[in-house]
């Protein structure tokens, strides 16, 4: 689809990010995600000194969303853009409940970390935080959680999210070494086997929205479980789609 073709524009150019695109493109209610403005990545941590030069200069992003935890953030650190005067915005979405599944985990973060995941939906409603970009440290589970909300409240179809979530496969191969490469680096206990050969599939995000509909009859029931109100959700459509 043509939107998985633009997902490809950033191979090759970004030397120490290997899961990052642009959610520009997507098909949304009353046109098409704004290209551009929203990012997003596996963990800036591993940007180089050219990747900084590509992301502030040559996409001109301002914001950065940062969904790992804080001792991942003391651990593994915010890489070159630190030093940079590009915003940082913290939004830690770890730490939930323990589930039997992703898909279950990813429910956990949705009702747990609404708080959060609801204060990032209006950062991004300001034109002044944008182009951003989010990230965790794959780019792909809380990345996709928040990814989900953005786009299901933009009215981007539950298959294109999904397909967006699956895009991340083709990455996990370098991304579980990178890992590995850090947890022996660290000296912390080897990840089971079951974590360091899975991918993401899109059926586990279609599964995850439909529970979300179930739940809450939606995301936009969800964000107005959260607080977001009518105006916040009209002024992060402003933003981010383009008619």
């Amino acid at each position: 689809m043509r939107w998985l073709r633009r997902r490809r524009l950033f191979d090759g150019v970004l030397e120490g990010l290997v899961n990052f695109r642009d959610l520009g493109g997507l098909p949304a209610e009353g046109g098409t995600v704004r290209p551009g403005v929203l990012f997003r990545s596996d963990s800036l941590a591993y940007a180089t000194r050219a990747d900084v030069h590509r992301l502030v200069d040559g996409l001109g992003v301002t914001t950065v969303i940062d969904l790992r935890g804080e001792h991942e953030v003391a651990r593994l650190g915010r890489g070159p853009l630190a030093r940079t005067r590009v915003g940082y915005y913290p939004a830690p979405i770890a730490d939930v409940s323990g589930a039997d599944d992703l898909v279950g985990h990813y429910l956990a973060m949705l009702a747990e970390k609404g708080d959060v995941l609801a204060g990032t939906v209006r950062l991004l409603a300001s034109s002044d935080a944008l182009p951003a970009v989010f990230h965790c440290e794959a780019g792909c589970d809380r990345t996709g959680v928040l990814a989900a909300v953005v786009l299901g409240l933009l009215g981007v179809p539950d298959d294109a999210i999904a397909e967006d979530y699956a895009a991340t496969a083709a990455a996990m191969p370098t991304i579980h070494e990178r890992v590995r490469v850090v947890v022996e680096r660290l000296g912390l206990p080897p990840r089971p086997l079951s974590v360091t050969v899975w991918e993401p599939e899109a059926a586990m995000m279609a599964h995850t929205l439909d529970l979300v509909r179930q739940r809450w009859g939606g995301m936009d029931g969800w964000a107005r479980e959260q607080g977001l109100r009518d105006e916040d959700l009209s002024a992060l459509r402003s933003a981010l789609i383009l008619s």
